[in-house]
C-alpha cells in the first residue's frame, strides 16, 4: 500500500523523532488502534500512524472521511491530541489563511464556498489574529531552519519574529542554538550589529583624503614609525633629551659628527609646528 498525503494533512507539524519512535513501538506491541482517514484518495489524518505501520511491517487500516468539513476535522483531531503550543497553532492558522485568498490547491477547492479569512483561521486554532499575523511574517521572512523550529515547538513565534529580521545565515545559526538563554544573548548581539549597519552613525571627524606628493607620504610613514616606537617605549621628549645627553658615548667622534649634521634639521623641525599652525585652515 502506497498512499499520498492530503494538503490539509501536511499543514500540521511533524512529530518529534522521540514521539514517532514511541508510536512505532506502541503499534508493534499493541497494533493499530485508530484508523487512518482518507479523503480524495489521500491521507487526511494519520500520516504518522501510516508511516509507523509501514515501519512495523503492519498493513495500515484505513477508512474514508464521511464528514462535511475536512479542515475542521483535521484541526479537531490533531490540535488537542498532540498538545500543540500557541505558537504551533498560530503557524497552522497562518498556513490555513495562506491556502485561502483564491490560492487554494485544486484538491481543496470544495472545502469552503469562500476563502478562509485570517480571523476565521485564528478562531479555528484558538489563537489571536495578532499571533497569526506574526506567524505569517515568520513563514514569509524566516529561514527554513527557523520555521521548522517554530513548527516543532522549540522556538516561540514572538522570538522567531525577531530572529526573522536578520539575514538568512544569522537566522540559521541562531535557530540551531538549543539553550534559550544563549540563543537570546546571540540574538541580542546580532540585532545590535544589524541595527548598526542599517543606521550607521556619521563620523564627525572624517577628513576628505587629499593626494599628497610621494616624498611627503614616505617621510610621514617614517616619522610615524619613529613616533610610535617612542610612544610604545613610553619615552617623553624631556626624558629622550636627558637620556641622549647622559647615555650617549660622546667620545665617539663619528657619533658626534652625525649628531652635528642632524642639528639643522632639529632646529627646522622645532619651527615646523608653527608653520603647520599658520597653514592649517581654521
Amino acid at each position: 500500500m502506497n498512499l499520498g498525503f492530503h494538503e490539509l494533512c501536511l499543514m500540521l507539524p511533524d512529530m518529534s523523532a522521540e514521539s514517532f519512535s514511541a508510536l512505532v513501538d506502541d503499534i508493534r506491541q499493541n497494533g493499530q488502534r485508530r484508523d487512518i482517514v482518507l479523503y480524495e484518495g489521500l491521507i487526511l489524518d494519520g500520516r504518522h500512524r501510516y508511516r509507523a505501520c509501514i515501519e512495523s511491517g503492519i498493513t495500515p487500516r484505513c477508512c474514508d472521511f464521511d464528514g462535511t468539513d475536512p479542515l475542521a476535522f483535521v484541526v479537531s483531531e490533531n490540535v488537542s491530541r498532540r498538545h500543540l503550543s500557541e505558537s504551533q497553532r498560530a503557524m497552522v492558522a497562518a498556513k490555513i489563511a495562506t491556502l485561502a485568498n483564491g490560492q487554494r490547491p485544486l484538491t481543496c477547492a470544495n472545502l469552503h464556498s469562500s476563502p478562509v479569512k485570517r480571523s476565521q483561521a485564528a478562531d479555528l486554532l484558538a489563537v489571536s489574529q495578532r499571533m497569526v499575523a506574526k506567524a505569517s511574517e515568520v513563514k514569509k521572512k524566516g529561514a527554513p531552519a527557523l520555521v521548522q523550529q517554530v513548527e516543532v515547538g522549540k522556538i516561540s513565534v514572538h522570538e522567531a519574529e525577531k530572529i526573522a529580521s536578520l539575514g538568512p545565515k544569522s537566522q540559521e545559526r541562531i535557530a540551531k542554538i538549543e539553550d534559550k538563554r544563549e540563543r537570546k544573548s546571540e540574538l541580542k548581539k546580532a540585532l545590535s550589529i544589524s541595527q548598526g549597519r542599517k543606521h550607521p552613525v556619521p563620523r564627525s571627524d572624517f577628513i576628505e583624503p587629499v593626494v599628497q606628493p610621494e616624498w611627503v607620504l614616505t617621510w610621514l610613514a617614517r616619522f610615524e614609525s619613529m613616533t610610535l616606537c617612542l610612544a610604545d617605549a613610553h619615552v617623553e621628549p624631556d626624558t629622550l633629551n636627558r637620556r641622549l645627553l647622559d647615555d650617549a658615548v660622546w667620545a665617539d667622534e663619528r657619533f658626534v659628527k652625525r649628531i652635528e649634521s642632524a642639528l639643522p634639521w632639529f632646529k627646522a623641525a622645532g619651527s615646523l609646528s608653527t608653520l603647520i599652525g599658520e597653514r592649517r585652515p581654521a
